[in-house]
């Protein structure tokens, strides 16, 4: 009896039990003192630029500044793809995928334990200290809609940079070129690209705290409350895609 007629032949835990052991799992192998320290730097530094935008003549938008340029540009891509690409890039590399590939589980409860993992840290890392720095540069509108818009791009990153980590090796460059090219200098260069990117849908929500000018204003935020969550389905389902037709080895 092969590997895999062996694993099909076992009983298959409980969905719950199952996606909630891969849950933590990944949790375990994505925390590293490297990328703690890492993302830490960037979004300590938003929370430095809120505090000097206090200082300036119109400091809610100076603030929005920051928040859109610096955070959903920046901090939050950048967190997401580090963690993100490694949640299951890391076990392909390594190959230990194998491992829970033969594991008796439906093949969609490892990528989807690997976006809520991935959310689970970079929420806290990247969204959080966006909306610190819009309560320290003294708006607590702006506070509450850099932590929402932020909180719902980490979702939609999550689901793209999980899937890129399945169908790329070393997807870690694959995704700095996508946030560099893509959501920053293709994004800013038209309006119309920047409606097929997660930062201009974010930039949507932004948009809606007060007497605020944003970038890469989408101008749809109904359509941004929905974009942005459809985007993280569509970057798991595509994941377990991939991950149900892998060849592991």
């Amino acid at each position: 009896m092969s590997a895999a007629d062996a694993s099909a032949a076992r009983p298959r835990p409980r969905a719950g039990a199952a996606i909630g052991a891969l849950y933590s799992l990944l949790l375990r192998t994505q925390v590293t003192l490297p990328r703690l320290l890492g993302i830490g730097a960037l979004a300590g530094l938003a929370v430095l630029l809120g505090v000097f935008a206090r200082w300036d003549d119109n400091p809610t938008q100076a603030a929005a500044d920051i928040a859109a340029a610096y955070g959903l540009g920046i901090v939050v891509p950048f967190a997401v793809f580090w963690f993100g690409t490694s949640a299951i890039g890391d076990l392909v590399e390594d190959r230990l995928l194998v491992y829970l590939w033969l594991k008796p589980v439906p093949r969609w409860q490892l990528p989807a334990a690997a976006i809520l993992a991935t959310i689970t840290l970079v929420a806290p890392l990247a969204a959080v200290p966006l909306g610190i720095a819009g309560l320290v540069a003294g708006d607590g509108e702006l506070a509450l809609t850099a932590l929402v818009a932020a909180t719902l791009a980490v979702c939609a990153y999550a689901g793209i940079f999980v899937a890129a980590g399945l169908w790329f090796k070393r997807a870690v460059w694959w995704g700095l070129a996508f946030v560099l090219l893509w959501e920053n200098a293709a994004a800013y260069s038209s309006d119309g690209l920047a409606r097929f990117t997660v930062a201009g849908w974010a930039n949507s929500i932004l948009s809606t705290a007060s007497d605020v000018a944003v970038p890469l204003d989408t101008r749809s935020v109904t359509a941004a409350f929905i974009v942005l969550p459809v985007v993280a389905v569509a970057g798991w389902l595509v994941a377990t895609f991939r991950y149900g037709r892998a060849d592991v080895d």
